[in-house]
């Protein structure tokens, strides 16, 4: 019996190649097997061959530019030779394909990374480029970037040919360029409203787009035309200007490429010789098209990538919260597009491919689209670019060191009692009975999930909610005994019959102390997520945190007025938090006309408003109901240390889904 999903498993000619399926893993940051340095990245061996085990159609890896600390990368033949080999080799003994994304730079989204001021100033002229004089840096607006030489340009073009030949020598199975997309400096070529050149990569649209058709050309001429080539594809910017996004659905006039010029486009890549469009939308200025949030709907850039099919010859393939099984089989069996391309999903689970084919969507960990892991970068005022984790996973931190953390039978098999049931708890649990041990969890509520519980409420958490159906489905199968409603208290530890006790107990809402605190206008933020207690219609949402604005954007869909109260000089200012989700949570706030007050203390809470103080003067602030969503303290009801009790999670210290899930693998695979 066929599956449902068979589309999806059927082959799929890119140019002279055929893939097995018509899955993509498309680029990601920190997932390139080769390093900024030129050397080979030990761990990516295993990331890409447990994809291949798992009948991912074909990968590629997070964009390698072709030169980088100085050096051309097609100087490093060694490398090529050697290391990536024999991953080529490793890949294609399960059937699985691979190309190599290249890319020209940043152009004006280069990162501004701590000390690039510092850098050798040949390096940094040589990286702060753009088409044109003036451009400013996405990431911090002051600085202007200067225009790439012709000279520059033609070695550019001449470095990708050399490359990719020896891609192809190397036993890659093709390339992609890192071009028409993202709003990268190839792709910035192409906007009349960045290109001000007066040479022949200016002007008409076919001079805009020379650069990406003869880098296309030369990879052609240099390895032959039935070599293949990938163009990745942003098929409409989505940019309502500099440094400004604009949100499904939003009336606006587009400031990079627009649908109705974007076939034209599509057409003249594929004339130079693409042999697909690996394509979704947006830019670095809306940078939540191309890595779509929570908040970004499913199959978000299907509508517009499914338009641009009708204008080519090649495969199409669309990526963007595509992960949803019956969208990508429907989006395949249609004629919608081609390819389905995945990425983080594949990041929280390598086995998605086997478990879609044979109808096992329960055993799927959900990605949550939270960036965390994967995509890190935050940006807020004072911080134009802090790093935090690439090319990982919040929810699987096996992703990228698959070696390192594979699973192992317990060498001495124990019996564990793990008290709390949120998410720390329910993975603890899951890991230590799976290693071979006994495991009772208990939770005091009568349900399981914890804070999280609150945090998957809003309708738009719709993979919140199912990561939380994930984990109590894995402790069904597991066969986990689960005692609900049972609250173990300081005196009943060494009743548990237990060898390890893990204590993941969470945290509880900060108290705020100010007058009026306790009126019946104020509502705790994880009372008004579970729908325990209701607002009015006007509200003040005392916090700009992550939870603070999604509040406000929760209550912003229900009809009602929101404004935000923030003590600090600005809102979501939150290091780990990507800017993929902050950006587009901060355009939200601007669609919604939600009010933000920043570096604004809250002094009183009355009747029917509240005092706040600013620098400059203190100002009332009418408002029928008050949420205050100040964070959370952590909640350890057993100050008892033992070197069978381990704390784990928020009942150590408040942080996230990547800090938690950490912790339980750390203290599971150490029992």
């Amino acid at each position: 019996m066929k599956s449902k999903y068979e589309a999806l498993f059927t082959p799929m000619k890119v140019g002279s190649i055929t893939l097995k399926n018509r899955i993509i893993l498309c680029a990601m940051g920190g997932t390139s097997p080769i390093g900024f340095d030129g050397g080979f990245v030990k761990r990516t061996h295993a990331y890409y061959v447990e994809r291949a085990k798992a009948n991912v159609g074909l990968m590629i890896p997070g964009v390698t530019a072709v030169k980088g600390m100085g050096r051309w990368l097609y100087e490093y033949e060694d490398l090529f030779m050697g290391p990536v080999k024999k991953l080529m080799d490793d890949i294609h003994s399960y059937g699985s394909k691979f190309f190599l994304q290249l890319g020209a730079g940043f152009g004006r989204a280069q990162i501004i990374f701590p000390g690039i001021e510092k850098m050798n100033p040949e390096m940094l002229r040589a990286t702060m480029v753009a088409p044109s004089d003036g451009l400013p840096n996405v990431w911090d607006p002051s600085i202007k970037h200067r225009e790439l030489t012709r000279e520059e340009i033609h070695e550019i073009v001449d470095a990708f040919g050399k490359t990719a030949a020896l891609c192809r020598k190397s036993g890659i199975d093709g390339v992609e360029i890192h071009a028409v997309h993202e709003g990268y400096l190839l792709d910035q070529f192409t906007f009349a409203n960045m290109n001000h050149r007066t040479d022949e990569y200016g002007g008409s649209l076919e001079n805009r787009l020379r650069f990406a058709t003869e880098i296309i050309k030369s990879i052609k001429a240099a390895c032959g035309d039935d070599y293949p080539v990938s163009v990745r594809y942003s098929v409409a910017s989505k940019m309502r200007g500099f440094n400004q996004g604009a949100l499904p659905g939003e009336a606006y006039t587009e400031f990079g490429r627009s649908l109705e010029e974007s076939p034209a486009v599509a057409r003249l890549l594929e004339a130079a010789g693409a042999d697909m469009l690996n394509a979704d939308n947006g830019s670095y200025d809306s940078w939540y098209w191309a890595h779509p949030p929570v908040y970004m709907p499913e199959a978000c850039n299907l509508p517009e990538v499914s338009y641009i099919k009708h204008f080519v010859n090649i495969p199409v393939v669309c990526a963007g919260k595509m992960n949803e099984p019956d969208t990508a089989v429907w989006a395949i069996e249609s004629g919608a597009v081609d390819g389905i391309g995945i990425a983080r999903q594949l990041l929280a689970d390598p086995q998605w491919c086997d478990k879609v084919r044979e109808g096992k969507l329960e055993k799927i960990r959900p990605c949550i689209a939270c960036h965390n892991g994967c995509f890190a970068i935050s940006h807020f005022k004072g911080n134009p670019c802090g790093f935090g984790r690439m090319g990982s996973c919040a929810l699987n931190p096996v992703t990228m060191n698959e070696e390192k953390m594979a699973l192992q039978p317990a060498s001495m098999k124990k019996k564990i009692a793990v008290i709390g049931g949120g998410i720390g708890g329910m993975e603890v649990a899951r890991l230590c009975k799976m290693r071979g041990h006994e495991v009772t969890l208990y939770e005091k509520s009568d349900m399981l999930g914890g804070v999280f519980l609150a945090a998957a409420a809003p309708d738009f958490k719709k993979q919140d909610k199912k990561l939380i159906e994930w984990y109590i489905n894995e402790l069904t199968d597991l066969n986990i005994e689960v005692k609900l409603n049972t609250e173990i208290t300081s005196d009943m530890l060494d009743t548990l019959d237990a060898d390890e006790i893990i204590v993941a107990t969470g945290s509880v809402p900060k108290r705020l102390k100010v007058p009026g605190i306790e009126r019946g206008n104020t509502i705790e933020a994880i009372d008004y997520l579970l729908g325990r207690k209701h607002v009015a219609e006007t509200v003040a949402v005392i916090g700009g945190g992550l939870t603070g604005c999604e509040i406000a954007y929760d209550l912003s869909l229900k009809g009602k007025k929101a404004i935000i109260i923030e003590m600090q000089d600005d809102i979501l200012k939150i290091m780990g938090l990507s800017a993929a989700n902050s950006n587009m949570l901060r355009e939200i706030i601007r669609y919604y006309n939600i009010d933000v007050y920043t570096s604004a203390q809250l002094k009183e809470i009355t009747d029917d408003g509240i005092m706040v103080k600013t620098d400059t003067k203190e100002m009332f602030i009418q408002a029928d109901s008050v949420i205050l969503s100040v964070g959370y303290d952590t909640y350890n009801p057993f100050n008892i240390e033992a070197d069978n009790i381990h704390v784990i999670g928020d009942a150590k210290k408040v942080g996230n889904l990547l800090t938690v899930i950490e912790q339980a693998y750390d203290v599971a695979y150490r029992l």
